[in-house]
């Protein structure tokens, strides 16, 4: 082996090693890989700041202000929290900027400028991750389309892993898999469950969703009513509408039951189902078209308050 190296000194002298810069910095200087990674960067950062002999001015108004920030992340928690998620990439982008002008970088010697504005910052990085207000596209605030937080840090991280940043094109996507999942049985029945509790909460009547077998898909306490929702009629399904209506009216003591059909449900499959209010197999039943269940709820809360 010293021969070989007696031989071809030039040869191994000139191999490449990885920089050390690419092996001392932790990964999540470099990277994201979860929000814990968010976590450690900024505490880290923030450790750094109030060294007394460290390379950051603490007294300084915008390392304050950066300090303050970052306590506050501490407290609201890091985890599904965008503006932690906007920050740790803005420093990431900052210590890529060292590395490319020094070569390496020591976080405890080197500092990175800390502007006045963190939450101008913050928003700044938003609006590059999501790629909205560029030439050609509306300038959408994922802020304003979600609200809360762990949803807006749950809907970043989709577009970032399946759109690239582009909230265009993952809203289009949202759109397409909701008319996608209208076009199916069960997301029909679902839909006509969701306009039934809009419709009771407009009326500020409480509702408990069953999806218990042998009761009804809604239970709204105040009116004592049950409300099963079909949007088809079947002969072999009849048997099983009458039992869970039966069984409903049993173990709840319901003084009114509704069966709850699509208004573009076919006149036929309609009065198939009316045939089972008819036949006055439930005598508190009735079958009604969804675009009519608002009034039947205005009519069981008139004869309600009649009785009071």
């Amino acid at each position: 082996m010293s021969s070989l190296l007696y031989l071809f000194p030039t040869i191994m002298s000139s191999t490449k090693r990885p920089k050390a810069s690419t092996i001392g910095t932790p990964i999540y200087h470099r990277k994201r890989r979860n929000w814990e990674d968010d976590r450690d960067l900024l505490t880290e950062l923030l450790a750094v700041i109030k060294k007394l002999d460290g390379p950051y001015d603490y007294f300084s108004p915008n390392i304050k202000g950066f300090a303050r920030k970052v306590e506050f992340l501490e407290k609201q928690g890091f985890e599904e929290n965008p503006d932690a998620y906007f920050l740790a990439m803005w420093v990431r982008e900052r210590l890529s900027d060292l590395l490319i002008r020094q070569g390496s970088y020591n976080l405890h010697v080197h500092p990175i400028e800390i502007p006045a504005d963190i939450n101008a910052v913050i928003k700044l990085e938003e609006k590059k991750a999501t790629k909205t207000g560029n030439e050609g596209q509306p300038n959408i605030s994922l802020a304003h389309l979600f609200p809360n937080p762990k949803l807006r840090a749950f809907a970043l991280e989709r577009v970032q892993m399946l759109h690239r940043g582009d909230l265009i094109a993952y809203l289009s996507s949202l759109v397409a898999r909701e008319r996608e999942s209208l076009l199916s049985s069960s997301a029909s029945i679902m839909d006509l469950i969701h306009i039934c509790e809009h419709k009771l909460n407009l009326r500020k009547l409480a509702v408990r969703k069953r999806f218990t077998v042998g009761e009804t898909d809604l239970w709204v306490p105040s009116l004592s009513l049950g409300v099963e929702v079909r949007d088809s009629w079947n002969a072999n399904e009849e048997i099983e509408i009458i039992r869970v209506l039966s069984d409903t009216n049993f173990r709840l003591r319901a003084m009114n039951l509704c069966l709850v059909s699509p208004d573009d449900l076919s006149d036929n499959a309609f009065l198939k189902l009316r045939e089972i209010e008819k036949r006055g197999v439930i005598e508190n039943l009735s079958v009604i078209r969804i675009g009519d269940f608002g009034n039947y709820l205005d009519q069981l809360i008139a004869n309600q308050n009649a009785g009071d």
